[in-house]
Parts: C-alpha cells; structure tokens; sequence
C-alpha cells in the first residue's frame, strides 16, 4: 500500500457511480419536447453533469429559462423518476470495490451530487444502493447554493467531512465536476464514463483521468499518489502554520519598505525551503512577486522531477505567478487575501503537458490577517502613489 496523505474522498453520482447519464438525458428530451423546444439528445449531453439551475439556461437561454425553467426542471425529475423506477439503473463495475478499499485505508467518502434528494432516493432504489451505508456522508443540490459547475456541492462535501479541501480529492466525469472541484480547492480524478475526451477533463482542471471507476480502483494506489504526492496531511491547522511563515515574509517586506505580500515554498512534508516578499520597489523590476522571488530563492533546492511543492502567499496570486506555480508542478497553491482585480486562479487555463500540473488552490487562509497587514501599511508615509491606489482598490473589493 503505498504512502498518502489524503483524508477524503468526494464522489459525483450519475455516471460515476451509476449508469444513469443516459436516462438523464432523455428525460431532459422529453421535457423540453412537452413545453415546445426540439433539442437534440446530442446537445443536451454537452450538458451531463451540471444541475438543473444551470443546464436549463445554458440550452434555452435566460429568458425561457424564466419563463419555463421551473417547468422544465419539474417535468425533467418526473419523467426520470419514471425512468428509473421501471428500467432499472446499474451500478458501475468496481465503485463498491473502490468504496470498501478506501474505507480500509481509513479515507472517508463523500457523495457528493446535484441531484436533489428526490432525485438520489430514486437512483438509489433503482440501482438497489445504500448512500448512507456505502458513504460517510451524503451532499445533495438540497445542501449548496448551487449545482456544478460551482463549487457549493464540493464544499459542502469538504465541511461535512470537517477537512481542509486540501486534504480531499473528487472523483467525477464532467467537465462541471472538474471545474466545480477546482473551484472549491479539491484535486479532481476524472473519469471519461460521460464520454468525455482526457483533454476535456484536463482542460477543465482535472488532474489525470481513467476510463472508468474500475480502472480507477485497479490504479488506486496511483491515484492517490497523484492526487496527494507530499507526506503532509494539509489540515486546517497545518496550512495555516505555512501561512504564517508567509505572513513573517510579509512583514519583513513591509519594514523593507515594500508592500507587504510574502510568499513561502514549502516540501510535500510541510518544510519550508525558501520565503520571500515582493521587491518591486528595491529592484524596480515589475517581475519581482513575492512568489517569484520565493521560487529564485528555491532555486537548486528542490529536484527537478519534485511534484508536490507548496505554494504559499498572503495575496491570490495573479496570472503571472500561478503560472510560475503550474510551469513548477507545484501540488498545492495556498493563499489568504483574495485578489479580485488581478485574480489568477479564475484566468490561467489548467495546462496540459507532462512536466505541469493543476495545482489545488485553497484561498481565504488567515485573510483576514494578510488584510491587516495592508491596513497597516497604508498608514506609512513615504508610500508608492501606484502602490497606494492598488491597495485601496484590494481593499475596497474585499
């Protein structure tokens, strides 16, 4: 059995769990015939995967979506009750087996999915399953804000399990399911049961895929690896302690000086290899990030096949420096203020060559301490005017 550090494990139901994706699209089919709208089941599947809330929209537009949403989505549930009550629904070869293997290496499960409760009784007694006996615990549409692509439904599955995102990993085999997991700071292993291309999933932030949920189980031990690399369990309490050594970055940058944003890079084990805070005003190189500092400093420190780095900055890291992170393969991107304006988590596409890597990115560690930080600053005299107005804008959005 080989060494991980992952803690749960968070799955999505209709086509990774359960054969249903079929009966899904159909009954959405016949829906939309019965209020009047001809789409195509070809159409409808580029949709597998997203809730109701978003799937209707994204095919009709927003004002038949107000106009007949609720009808849809209503005749859309009755006709897949229907469905599969009288066909059946079959249970993927090898997803008990994965089950039961990871409750023997102690990960706890979520199901986590954006089918209403309604919707998951009826799969589970069509395909004769037990979500509370198979599962640690169990997340619905009911439970989040919104369905995938957004990332409540995984969210709320990470904080019933009371873990760090960084200490889970989601199963799935949507693009929707990919993104809806990066989004929320969680590694997704994605399936192409959806019928899905690698590159798809990859590109919507996956970190490898299988074919199916057998071929994942029969490839655990692999999986796991790559969903969790580094030997550290990155708990609450841990990320916040590499936090605070970028927090002292940030500080020192502030007595030197400069704005106060500091980085750290640490090993998969949690052991800090370098920090550094942003030296625009000592250097006047507009490159000179905390984070690409901290990686300059790094530098010979780290092997170059090393793929479970962690990343750390008091700031959201923007384009530039999440990048540096995906060129590094860094694991695990942590960060505590968000960064509306120059945001880099929702502007770099996940790359998809070998030697790079999606990082997880979990945000909003110790923000509220990053914030104090700009406060204080702004309070100095001698301040960069550019500086100052970028400041007071971080501030304002946040």
């Amino acid at each position: 059995m080989a060494p991980m550090a992952l803690d749960g494990m968070i799955f999505d139901l209709d086509g990774t769990i359960i054969d249903s994706n079929s009966l899904h699209v159909e009954a959405w089919r016949m829906a939309f015939e019965e209020l009047g709208y001809k789409i195509f089941p070809d159409r409808i599947w580029l949709e597998v995967g997203k809730g109701g809330d978003k799937l209707v929209p994204s095919i009709l537009g927003k004002t038949a979506d107000e106009l007949d949403g609720d009808g849809l989505r209503k005749r859309h549930t009755e006709h897949y009750l229907q469905m599969a009550k009288e066909q059946g629904i079959a249970v993927y070869p090898g997803a008990l087996e994965l089950l039961s293997a990871l409750r023997v290496r102690g990960i706890k499960t979520v199901l986590g999915t954006s089918s209403s409760k309604r919707e998951l009784k009826a799969s589970a007694q069509a395909a004769g399953l037990e979500p509370a006996q198979l599962f640690d615990a169990v997340v619905t549409s009911d439970d989040a804000g919104e369905s995938k692509p957004e990332p409540d439904v995984v969210a709320a599955s990470v904080d019933k399990l009371g873990m760090s995102p960084a200490q889970c990993a989601m199963v799935g085999d949507t693009p929707y399911d990919a993104e809806s997991a990066k989004r929320a700071g969680v590694i997704c292993l994605g399936l192409l049961t959806a019928g899905r291309t690698p590159e798809e999933l990859l590109s919507s932030g996956a970190r490898r895929t299988w074919a199916d949920i057998a071929d994942l189980g029969a490839h655990l031990d692999e999986a796991l690896q790559v969903a969790s690399p580094g030997p550290a369990h990155l708990t609450r309490a841990v990320t916040e302690a590499l936090m605070r050594e970028a927090l002292a970055a940030a500080r020192e940058g502030m007595a030197a000086g400069e704005v106060p944003i500091g980085a750290a890079l640490a090993r998969g084990d949690g052991d800090v290899i370098a920090r550094g805070f942003n030296q625009l005003n000592a250097t006047k190189n507009p490159t000179a990030h905390a984070e690409i500092v901290t990686f300059a400093r790094a530098a010979g420190k780290v092997p170059p096949e090393s793929r479970d780095l962690i990343l750390v900055s008091t700031l959201e890291p923007c384009v530039m420096c999440l990048g540096a992170a995906m060129e590094s393969a860094v694991d695990t991107v942590l960060y505590g203020l968000k960064a509306p304006a120059d945001s880099g988590t929702r502007r770099v596409v996940p790359p998809q060559t070998p030697e790079s890597q999606m990082p997880r990115i979990v945000g909003g560690i110790l923000a509220d301490e990053s914030r104090g930080l700009f406060k204080e600053w702004l309070k100095k005299p001698g301040r960069n005017p550019q500086q100052v107005r970028f400041v007071e804008q971080l501030l304002r959005l946040t």
